[in-house]
């Protein structure tokens, strides 16, 4: 009976450490760079980042649109399958068009595997650079202060 027992037991233990090692993780897609700076810009300059990756998976993936907090920035993504060993570029566009000052912002991704789509890869991306404001914009920030 205990021998059945720690048969039953040890098979649910390697099934489960199995499924664990079968899991996406952010490491399946590699970034040539996932943090990028600018150089100090005067405002209402337009900003444009590319982001190279390769899915190191052994899945297909399909990258989900993204939704960024404001119109300033736009994300350009492959509107095509990513496969595995294959490289590929997100375009981020940036306008610092009423933007002043330090700029932080993480843009979140989701790669959808096809063969396992209940299984996401989600990781993020970021840009951090600094604005310096315009003659008309200290301004106008002077007469609302």
């Amino acid at each position: 009976m205990k021998s059945n027992l720690f048969k039953i037991s040890l098979s649910l233990l390697l099934l489960m450490v199995a499924s664990f090692s079968f899991a996406q993780t952010p490491s399946d897609i590699q970034f040539e760079k996932k943090v990028q700076k600018f150089r100090k810009v005067d405002e209402g300059h337009r900003i444009t980042l590319n982001y190279v990756f390769t899915n190191n998976s052994n899945y297909t993936l399909t990258l989900v649109p993204p939704k960024v907090d404001c119109s300033c920035t736009v994300v350009i993504i492959p509107e095509h399958k990513i496969k595995p060993n294959s490289s590929d570029t997100i375009t981020v566009k940036f306008d610092t068009k009423n933007k002043i000052g330090y700029q932080d912002r993480d843009i979140l991704l989701k790669f959808i595997p096809d063969e396992k789509p209940q299984a996401p890869i989600d990781t993020k991306i970021t840009f951090k650079g600094m604005v310096k404001a315009t003659k008309e914009s200290k301004a106008v920030y002077k007469k609302e202060h």
